[in-house]
Formats: structure tokens, sequence, C-alpha cells
């Protein structure tokens, strides 16, 4: 039978043969105002006297813990932002949290104490939001009360996470938005000889992310090979863009171009050159100032006085990538092809993603399968 785990403040003691002394170590849980688990370790010369010094110890600070205050949600989650997400997660990633917490959590339940939130509270709240917000918003603020919660658990804060017993609140997503291949066809004319011509070839035929294009260095784009390596992508982080890697080992690929593609890059090339931002490691997209490209500026400046140029409806610049996996599919390309071009890092979420172009595809195969089987009918 496997020996039991022991528990918070049972501590443990041992000789430590390096120092020819008895050791006692324990931990007491984490402090709640800075989120470092609590540990004391204690020596002695022989194991009578260390495992005095821990009982002593143990009675002590076993009253400190009843009476610790438990931190309260704004306390804690502002401490759980700085301290776990924002060394560790994307930028992108810690201002969303924030937001969603400074915005969605913090105003309605912020003054609750960890130990003391109820799924009530939790339900209070996500009910607020969806109110004011919508569903979406609602289930993000949910997940990240989870997270939050999660963590206050594993450094015994609160003995369980109140968010489990709520349900997440139901919505049904956006349909996704996609040009066909008329609509790509206007888009392209109604871009000719324009300066960021070749992005949105680039986007719609390549299938990259805004922010994996808007990161290509010339070093990148190979047009005698007929390639583009992506390997970075960039992000708006406090005022400033930078530059990461792309958030899985599928992101991180090489990406094969058509002759149209080729031929717009090899004029994007040229005018670089006239503009002096032609050098391997400067951009192929930046700004007149070489600089790189804010998405808020492109879609004001250049996307939607596109988008009118070829009188298409206004969709996001993203909405190239769904245009450009659409296509693909519906050319016949296999599900996970595309998906390697991509960068999914699951090709079934490609499948799932594009259910609609893949749907139509079995459609189209069923309908040719009769097509051939009726044209064998036997002679009566």
């Amino acid at each position: 039978m496997a020996k039991a785990r022991r528990g918070r403040g049972e501590g443990a003691v041992y000789y430590v043969k390096a120092r020819g002394r008895w050791c006692a170590s324990v931990s007491f849980g984490a402090d709640p105002q800075t989120g470092k688990r609590v540990r004391r370790t204690l020596y002695g010369r022989s194991k009578h006297e260390v495992q005095q010094r821990l009982n002593d110890l143990q009675n002590r600070t076993g009253a400190e813990l009843t009476n610790r205050r438990s931190p309260t949600l704004r306390e804690f989650i502002k401490g759980w932002l700085e301290r776990e997400v924002k060394p560790n997660q994307r930028a992108t990633t810690y201002r969303s949290y924030e937001g969603i917490a400074r915005l969605h959590v913090l105003p309605f339940i912020g003054s609750v104490r960890v130990n003391k939130a109820t799924p009530s509270d939790i339900e209070r709240c996500v009910a607020i939001v969806r109110e004011l917000t919508g569903a979406s918003m609602a289930g993000k603020t949910r997940t990240l009360l989870h997270g939050v919660f999660e963590r206050a658990v594993a450094l015994d804060i609160t003995a369980r996470n109140p968010v489990a017993k709520v349900k997440a609140p139901k919505y049904e997503k956006a349909p996704m938005q996609f040009l066909d291949a008329e609509q790509v066809r206007a888009l392209l004319d109604a871009a000719r000889g324009d300066r960021l011509e070749a992005l949105a070839v680039v986007l719609v035929t390549a299938g990259l992310r805004v922010g994996e294009a808007l990161a290509l260095r010339w070093c990148d784009v190979d047009t005698t090979q007929r390639t583009i390596r992506v390997e970075r992508t960039a992000q708006e982080s406090i005022g400033a863009i930078v530059f990461t890697a792309p958030k899985t080992k599928a992101g991180t690929r090489r990406v094969a171009l058509g002759a149209l593609t080729v031929g717009a890059l090899r004029r994007r090339r040229t005018l670089a050159e006239r503009e002096g931002f032609a050098t391997p490691d400067d951009l192929v997209f930046p700004t007149l100032a070489g600089t790189a490209q804010r998405k808020s500026n492109l879609h004001r400046r250049w996307w939607h006085p596109l988008l009118e140029k070829a009188a298409l409806p206004r969709i996001r610049l993203h909405d190239l990538r769904h245009s450009a996996a659409s296509l693909s599919l519906a050319a016949g390309t296999n599900a996970r092809v595309v998906s390697e071009r991509l960068g999914h890092a699951d090709p079934s979420l490609t499948q799932r993603v594009y259910q609609h172009t893949v749907d139509s595809l079995h459609r189209a195969d069923a309908e040719a399968v009769d097509t051939l089987l009726q044209g064998e009918k036997r002679p009566d």
C-alpha cells in the first residue's frame, strides 16, 4: 500500500549526512499576500531535539494559520497577474486577462475574500457580465475565474473552486466570414499596384496570420524556391510592437508559394529597394518609415478603403486567412496539408473550423459518385 502523503504542517524529520545534523522541514501553505509557499527548516544535533523544536513551531504556527486573513479577490488576482501571468504568458494574454479582471470581475466581486467566495457569487458576476456585454465575454470571465481559483486551491488559500459548480453560459459564435473565389479576384484586382498589394496576396493565398505576415523579413522570403519561412509574429504590447515566437511548434513552418504570390512579392521587393528597406533584416510590409505596422492603423488606413474600392463587404483582415483555407479545401487539397500550411497544431482543428467547406466537398463527392453510377446504367 502506498504511503499517504503528509498533510500541510505535519513536517518531516530526517538525517542530513553532509551536515552531520538532523533536519526538520515543514510547509505551512502559501502566504496569501505574496503567493509564495511558506516553509521552515530546522537543524539539531539529535532527532529528539529537532522533533521537539518542530512540535513547538507547529503549535505556534498552527494558531497563526487558523487566524490568517484570506486575501480578497482584488488582492489575489492582482498578485496572480503580476507574479504568474505577466512573466509566463504572452503580452496579449496578460492584457486580455488584466482587462477582463479589471472590467468584469473586480467591480462586482473584488471585495469578496477568496476562501469565502461561493458559487452564487460567481454566478452573480457572470450574470451581470452577460447582461452588460453578452454571453461571449461572460464565458471568458468564468474561464478566468476558474483559473484564478484553481491556483488559489493549489496554494492552499481555499479548499475548493466555487466556479466548478457554475455552468458556462451558452452562446452561438458569429458565422465565419470569408471571400469566395470571385470576391478574391475582385480584391486582388483592386489591390493591383498598391504599395501593400503583396500583403493581401500573401494572406489570401498562403493563409498566414496577420501578425505572422507583418513580422516577415526579407530573409524569410525565398522567391527562387518559392517559399516563406514563418518563425515569429508581431504583437502590440503596451504601446510598442514586439516580435515573439509562434504559440505552438506547428506555428513555425515553411509555406510554399504559388506564382501569383511570388510575382506580388517580387514587385514588393522592387518597391522596397526604392524605399530603402530591402536588407535581409528589413520588414517585408513596413510603414513608410520602415517600422512595424499596427493592425489598427492598417485596418483604418489601408484595409477598409481597399474593401470599398473592390465593392466588398467589410470583413476583418484576419478573415483572409479563413478565405485561404476555404479556397484550398474547395480546390481539393487534403485537410492535413491545409492544416500544416495554416500552422494548426491539430489537423482536426482545421476540419472543425472549416466544416462548412468540408461538408460541401462531401456533397460534391456524393454527387460525383451518383453521376458515375448513373452513367453506367445496364441496358434493359
